[in-house]
C-alpha cells in the first residue's frame, strides 16, 4: 500500500510532458505551415514581376525595375524604389514593411550573372509566428527567386546554314554526294551525340569536296567520320555544346480559302492562289506560278512533283501532313517574302523569311531537289523530317538556312549554300522563366 501511494500522480507528470509535446509539434505544424504559404506567395509574385520585367525590357517602354516592383505591389508586397546596394542602372531595391525586393539585370549573382538577356528577382520577407518566437528570437525569413529570360529578334539558328536538330541519330548530317558542296556566309551543325566507330553525328561518305566558310565550319555534338574520298574544310569541330532551339510559332491558317486537291496535269500552265490544300500535285512538263501568299497543306499527300518548272515569289508552304518532293528533273525557283509586315497571319505572326514549314508530329521526308538554275530562298524548317538536297544538274543553288530532324546532301550536282540572315525567317522576341 505504501509502494502504491508512493506512486500516485504520475500519469499527470508524463501526461504533462506528452502534452508539451504535442504542443510543440503543433506549434511546428502551425507556423511551417505559415512559412510555406508565404514562400508559395511570395514565390507566385517574384515570377510574375520577373516576367513583368523582361516584358518591358523588351518593349522599352517603362524601366523594367518599375515594371517589376509594380507587378510586386498588385500582388500584395508594396515597396517604396531606393537604390541598391552598391547603385547602379543594373539594379532597383524595394523596401516595405517586414519585405525588400531586389531587381536586377543583368545578375550581380548566380548562374546568368553578367547576361543582360537575364532579370533577377529576389523577395525577402519576415514571417510573424504563433509559437516558433517563444524559442528564436525575431521572426522567421523567407526568400523567393526568379529569374526571367529575353529571347531577342534573333535568326532560327544563328550562324548555321544547315542545322541537324536530332540528339542520338547516326548521320545527323550526311554528305554521300559525288558533287561539291560549297557552304558560305554559315556553318553546319549537327545536334545528335552519336561518337562510336560505327555512328557518328558527321558523316562525310561521299566523293564531292566540302568547303564551309571557316569562318563557321562544322560543328558536331559527336564525332565526325572522314571516310569518303572527298575533302572537308576546315576540319569538322567535334564534341561541340549541345544547342539549345526555342519554340517555333504555330502559323494560323484559318483566314484561307480552302481549295480541297490540287492536281495540275502534265504540260498544263496554271497559277495557283493561296489557301488551304489537302495536296498539291504537279504532273511531268507543267509550268506552275504560285502568287505571292501562305499555303496550307493538310492532306497526307503534300506537295509533289514529276517535272516541270516551278516559280514562285513570295511564298510560304506549310504542311502540317505529308512529304514535300518537287522531283529531280524539274526547274524550281521558290522565294520566301522579303518583307516586313506582307505576310503576317490571324494570329499576328510575321512569316517574313520562311519558305517551307514542315509542322510536328509531321515526320514525312522532304527533298530539296532540282535541275540547273534551281534556287530556294528562305528558311526550311522540317524538325522531325529526313531532309535531302540533292541536285541532278549542274548546280542546285540554296540561299537559306536548312533545318531538318537529319540533313544529306546527295546528288552529281553542286550544292551552293548561301546563308544570308536578312533573307531568313526571324523569331520575334520572347520571354520566359529560366528559374
Amino acid at each position: 500500500m505504501i509502494r502504491r501511494h508512493s506512486e500516485a500522480g504520475q500519469s499527470y507528470i508524463i501526461l504533462a510532458i506528452l502534452m508539451v509535446g504535442m504542443l510543440a509539434f503543433s506549434a511546428l505544424a502551425l507556423d511551417g505551415g505559415m512559412l510555406f504559404t508565404e514562400h508559395r506567395r511570395s514565390q507566385n509574385a517574384a515570377d510574375a514581376a520577373a516576367l513583368a520585367a523582361a516584358y518591358a525590357k523588351i518593349k522599352g517602354t517603362t524601366p523594367f525595375g518599375i515594371a517589376a516592383l509594380n507587378t510586386a505591389a498588385t500582388n500584395e508586397y508594396p515597396t517604396t524604389a531606393q537604390a541598391c546596394n552598391p547603385p547602379g542602372l543594373d539594379c532597383i531595391l524595394g523596401v516595405g514593411p517586414d519585405l525588400s525586393i531586389q531587381v536586377t539585370s543583368p545578375p550581380r549573382t548566380g548562374d546568368y550573372a553578367g547576361d543582360p538577356n537575364y532579370i533577377h528577382v529576389i523577395i525577402e520577407t519576415a514571417v510573424e509566428t504563433s509559437f516558433a518566437h517563444l524559442v528564436f528570437n525575431g521572426k522567421l525569413s523567407n526568400r523567393a527567386e526568379a529569374v526571367s529570360r529575353i529571347w531577342p529578334t534573333q535568326s532560327y539558328t544563328p550562324g548555321y546554314a544547315i542545322y541537324a536538330v536530332t540528339e542520338h541519330d547516326c548521320k545527323g548530317v550526311w554528305f554521300s554526294g559525288t558533287g561539291d558542296t560549297l557552304v558560305s556566309g554559315g556553318g553546319v551543325f549537327s545536334n545528335s551525340d552519336a561518337a562510336s566507330s560505327s555512328c557518328q553525328s558527321g558523316v562525310q561518305g561521299g566523293g564531292g569536296a566540302i568547303t564551309v566558310d571557316p569562318s563557321y565550319g562544322i560543328d558536331v555534338v559527336g564525332t565526325f567520320d572522314m571516310g569518303g574520298s572527298g575533302s572537308v574544310s576546315p576540319a569538322p569541330h567535334e564534341y561541340a555544346p549541345r544547342d539549345y532551339i526555342r519554340p517555333m510559332p504555330v502559323p494560323n491558317c484559318s483566314a484561307l480559302t480552302d481549295f480541297g486537291k490540287l492536281k495540275i496535269n502534265a504540260s498544263q500552265t496554271v497559277t495557283v492562289s493561296p489557301g488551304r490544300y489537302e495536296e498539291i500535285s504537279i504532273g511531268a512538263n507543267a509550268t506552275v506560278t504560285f502568287d505571292p501568299g501562305m499555303y496550307c497543306i493538310y492532306g497526307n499527300k503534300g506537295v509533289k512533283g514529276t517535272g516541270g518548272t516551278v516559280t514562285g515569289t513570295g511564298v510560304f508552304f506549310y504542311l502540317t501532313d505529308g512529304p514535300f518532293d518537287l522531283g529531280g528533273n524539274t526547274l524550281v525557283q521558290l522565294m520566301a517574302e522579303e518583307t516586313t509586315g506582307v505576310l503576317v497571319d490571324p494570329s499576328h505572326n510575321d512569316w517574313k523569311g520562311m519558305l517551307l514549314y514542315i509542322a510536328p508530329p509531321n515526320s514525312n521526308p522532304v527533298h530539296i531537289t532540282g535541275s540547273s538554275n534551281t534556287y530556294y530562298t528562305g528558311t526550311v524548317y522540317a524538325p522531325l523530317s529526313e531532309t535531302t538536297l540533292e541536285g541532278t544538274g549542274d548546280t542546285l543553288g540554296v540561299n537559306a538556312q536548312v533545318i531538318g530532324f537529319t540533313v544529306k546532301i546527295t546528288g552529281s550536282a553542286d550544292l551552293n549554300v548561301q546563308y544570308e540572315e536578312s533573307k531568313n525567317y526571324y523569331l520575334p522576341p520572347a520571354i520566359d522563366l529560366a528559374k
